[in-house]
């Protein structure tokens, strides 16, 4: 005879694609004895927290006692509260304290992606990745007809995008069309000492302003090829223009403007460059293209 435990027990393990042996397994039981609880015995008390973590839900969910309503922004701003103090509970400030939230925006990000996976043991295979580390160079990339989620996992360089599919696909107008102004960035980027340049403005502190004088003192740039990269770095809107005024004229000097994109366009240019080779989790379920409005071709091609 079933009771109500039996029968969410075995409903809950089913749902989320779990053997009795595995269940058996995590809580340290024989797969007969899961077996028995599905049919009507009831586990031991003690071992009712291995099994509700192994099954991913609360105690009460497998005794039937569903809470009606979860405010899952109070869930998450309780969270991120939670990360900004230390295990004593006292407040953390600054940048300790921000680094603290987020890396708990990571973490729940990651928990998504598990999620979204349908994971059958979320906690435990978020934990192993995101704070176990256990992969040296590993991605997590889910890509399929909704769109596509991709993740780098160790320390030293980490990102979570997730870019659903857009109803009028990546290449609408709107979005990732060809365009020739993108062509001339490329173009520009590929100038000799560009690069240099990006990268050296990123170590500055982004209230600092700079002149071509700079970046020949600095850089051992000509003064030619200093003023053709501010000009492309003013055509492009990668830094503003401000004046100085000295010994009665006024002098232009700039300030950078690209901010934390170039961190993200790096990212991305370096991953082109280098493909991922190691996955924690790599699920391709797209048959589809990414583009389709072959927007590269000129209106006398189409």
């Amino acid at each position: 005879m079933s009771n109500e435990f039996g029968d969410n027990l075995k409903r809950i393990r089913k749902e989320k694609g779990i053997t009795q042996e595995q269940l058996a397994e995590a809580v340290g039981v024989s797969a007969q004895a899961v077996s028995k609880w599905e049919q009507g015995s009831f586990p031991d008390a003690s071992l009712l927290p291995a099994a509700a973590d192994y099954l991913g839900v609360k105690i009460d969910e497998l005794f039937g006692r569903r809470e009606e309503h979860v405010d899952l922004e109070q869930l998450i701003v309780r969270e991120l509260n939670a990360a900004e103090r230390d295990e004593e509970g006292n407040m953390l400030y600054g940048a300790e304290g921000e680094k603290s939230r987020m890396h708990c925006v990571w973490r729940l990000c990651h928990l998504l992606a598990c999620a979204y996976m349908r994971c059958s043991n979320i906690r435990e295979f978020s934990r192993m990745t995101v704070e176990g580390n256990i992969w040296n160079d590993a991605f997590t990339q889910i890509v399929d007809e909704g769109g596509f989620l991709q993740a780098k996992l160790n320390r030293q360089f980490q990102y979570f995008l997730v870019m659903p599919q857009p109803d009028e696909g990546y290449d609408n107008p709107g979005a990732l069309a060809y365009r020739e102004d993108t062509v001339e960035l490329f173009r520009f980027l590929g100038q000799p000492n560009v690069l240099r340049v990006l990268t050296f403005l990123a170590e500055q502190n982004q209230r600092i302003f700079f002149d071509c004088e700079t970046l020949r003192e600095e850089l051992g740039i000509d003064p030619a090829n200093a003023q053709e990269i501010v000009e492309g770095l003013m055509r492009f809107r990668l830094v503003v223009q401000a004046e100085l005024k000295r010994g009665g004229e006024n002098e232009a000097i700039y300030q950078y403007r690209l901010d934390c994109n170039l961190i993200s366009f790096l990212t991305f240019a370096h991953v082109l460059a280098n493909p991922p080779r190691n996955f924690s989790v790599r699920i391709e379920n797209r048959n589809t293209p990414y583009f389709t409005h072959t927007t590269y071709k000129k209106p006398e091609d189409a």
